[in-house]
């Protein structure tokens, strides 16, 4: 549920109906948790963030004055989840872009996802999706605003009532789940997909550089199906371990146990 709403730093909640991240999807977002005010990963989404506008080319907005507004919808104590979003702003012919844009920034915050409890104590229901992801676009790995792929997806998975969904790319390589990073147990060790489709996930990413014994190789359905243990990650959940894949039960490795026990003891 979104509680409040930032556009340009004003309270309000709507923006022009020709603002072009409506209409084409023209812009990125980051999704962050905020912890008793602060957010322990914001230089990692900031990173990603600001690459991702120099791809797209627009105008990164100012990272002090964003943080500012972040922290005005999260409150100093609990739990809150706060989504910005920056759109290239109104104007334009067709998909033709102003020159030069006025881009639209736009800040929300949300509850903490409910369901997160029940995932962590019972583990989460996989299943593997129909819907492909394409490896070969230039947007391939940044979070823009066009995000039909994991619509679908989303859909498909509640419609078999699973908690998550795997995506494959066009090769039948496994790229990531639909909101989330994936890591294997598998008999080279804790694995996680590569490809060229997925994003770099911030949480997947500060799990890699705590030291663990964690590497990146492509896994194709067999391998998927050969592990042991699978564990769900991204920056606002976490690691959470899956029960299922495709109606096959999976263990709780003392290597994927590992994994949430680093993240719950230093971050959340």
């Amino acid at each position: 549920m979104v509680n409040r709403t930032l556009v340009d730093g004003r309270e309000i909640d709507s923006v022009p109906a020709d603002d072009r991240a409506l209409l084409y999807g023209d812009g990125l977002f980051e999704t962050i948790a905020f912890i008793d005010g602060q957010a322990p990963l914001w230089p990692r989404h900031w990173q990603r963030f600001s690459e991702s506008c120099e791809r797209l080319g627009l105008d990164c907005p100012d990272q002090a004055g964003l943080l500012e507004d972040c922290r005005r919808l999260a409150p100093d104590a609990g739990q809150v989840v706060i989504r910005f979003l920056l759109s290239r702003g109104s104007g334009g012919r067709a998909y033709w872009p102003p020159e030069p844009a006025r881009p639209r920034l736009i800040v929300q915050s949300r509850s903490w996802p409910e369901s997160l409890a029940r995932q962590r104590r019972e583990g989460l229901k996989l299943v593997s999706s129909s819907i492909r992801l394409a490896s070969d676009s230039m947007l391939a790995g940044i979070k823009h605003c066009n995000r039909l792929e994991q619509v679908l997806a989303a859909r498909h998975c509640a419609l078999q009532g699973a908690d998550e969904a795997v995506l494959f790319d066009g090769r039948e390589r496994l790229v990531e789940a639909i909101a989330s990073n994936l890591i294997l147990d598998l008999d080279d060790g804790l694995v996680t997909p590569w490809s060229e489709a997925g994003v770099r996930g911030v949480g997947l990413g500060w799990l890699q550089d705590c030291g663990l014994a964690l590497t990146s190789q492509v896994i194709d359905r067999a391998a998927l199906n050969s592990a042991r243990s699978i564990v769900v990650v991204n920056s606002v959940a976490g690691p959470r371990l899956a029960r299922s894949l495709d109606g096959q039960s999976l263990a709780a490795t003392p290597a994927c146990q590992g994994l949430i026990q680093t993240w719950q003891t230093r971050l959340w």
